[in-house]
């Protein structure tokens, strides 16, 4: 784990370099070969939260205080602990996390600005519930509003057909189905915790775009469903693509007019 100093200074830093761009991905870490080549114990659940907490209340005093002050914690001890400048972000950087634990949850609504989630499902009244239970439980524990931002994968054709048979092809024909194995064999994920259908399709998610909600057609089609992610209560959806350059060119081109049209943008 970065010491909590060392992180508010690279922070702080950033914000100055990118003008107030930067945004702070709390990980709480979980894969053990990746924590033991660290020389670090592996913590129990509760516990990588607990440290969590500390780590970013440093952080947070860092960024807001304008005098030096002393912490002493279960994980952290600082003396004279100071930062200056302070980031361009008032009171400080967005915070954001994706715990989706029941306690990784409650750490995103008590201390985070944004809680990132991973779909499961595409219904969108099954989205919808999932989105308003983080929002719910950052109100009625903590008094607090909570953004809930998802990550998709786009794939853009002429036609919707088009779209589909590209995705088929480096997902199905050319896709390193190996990797998307050991990936989720790494994550815990096999035969034996989910029915192997299902498991195929995770596969193929994580080809074809890192797991994210598909967003596959013309233009068209693409701007109706991330119409259909901000009606269910998303206020950022994080986009990536197959062929990034290209496409994401395209979808400057494109489709973004149709989402500035449609009140997106």
């Amino acid at each position: 784990t970065m010491h909590p100093v060392l992180a508010a200074k690279q922070g702080a830093t950033i914000d100055h370099v990118s003008d107030g761009r930067f945004t702070l991905n709390i990980v709480t870490g979980w894969f053990r070969p990746e924590i033991e080549m660290f020389g670090a114990p592996q913590m129990d659940h509760a516990v990588r939260y607990d440290c969590a907490e500390e780590w970013l209340e440093i952080i947070k005093r860092l960024w807001t205080e304008d005098e030096e002050f002393d912490y002493e914690g279960r994980f952290y001890k600082v003396t004279g602990a100071r930062l200056a400048p302070r980031p361009v972000q008032r009171p400080y950087p967005v915070v954001m996390n994706a715990g989706g634990s029941e306690r990784g949850r409650h750490y995103a609504a008590k201390h985070c600005d944004v809680a990132f989630i991973v779909l499961d499902t595409h219904e969108p009244d099954e989205i919808r519930a999932k989105i308003d239970g983080y929002r719910r439980l950052a109100r009625e524990e903590y008094g607090r509003e909570l953004l809930v931002w998802t990550n998709a994968y786009v794939v853009q054709g002429d036609t919707d057909r088009e779209a589909q048979a590209y995705w088929d092809y480096y997902v199905n024909q050319k896709g390193d189905w190996e990797a998307a194995t050991t990936l989720i064999t790494m994550l815990g994920i096999n035969a034996q915790t989910i029915p192997e259908d299902r498991l195929q399709g995770m596969k193929q998610h994580f080809i074809a775009g890192w797991g994210g909600y598909p967003l596959i057609g013309h233009n068209e089609t693409v701007v109706d469903q991330l119409s259909m992610l901000v009606d269910a209560g998303f206020d950022g959806v994080v986009l990536s693509w197959a062929r990034y350059v290209e496409d994401m060119q395209r979808f400057q081109q494109e489709t973004y007019p149709l989402l500035v049209q449609a009140g997106l943008r």
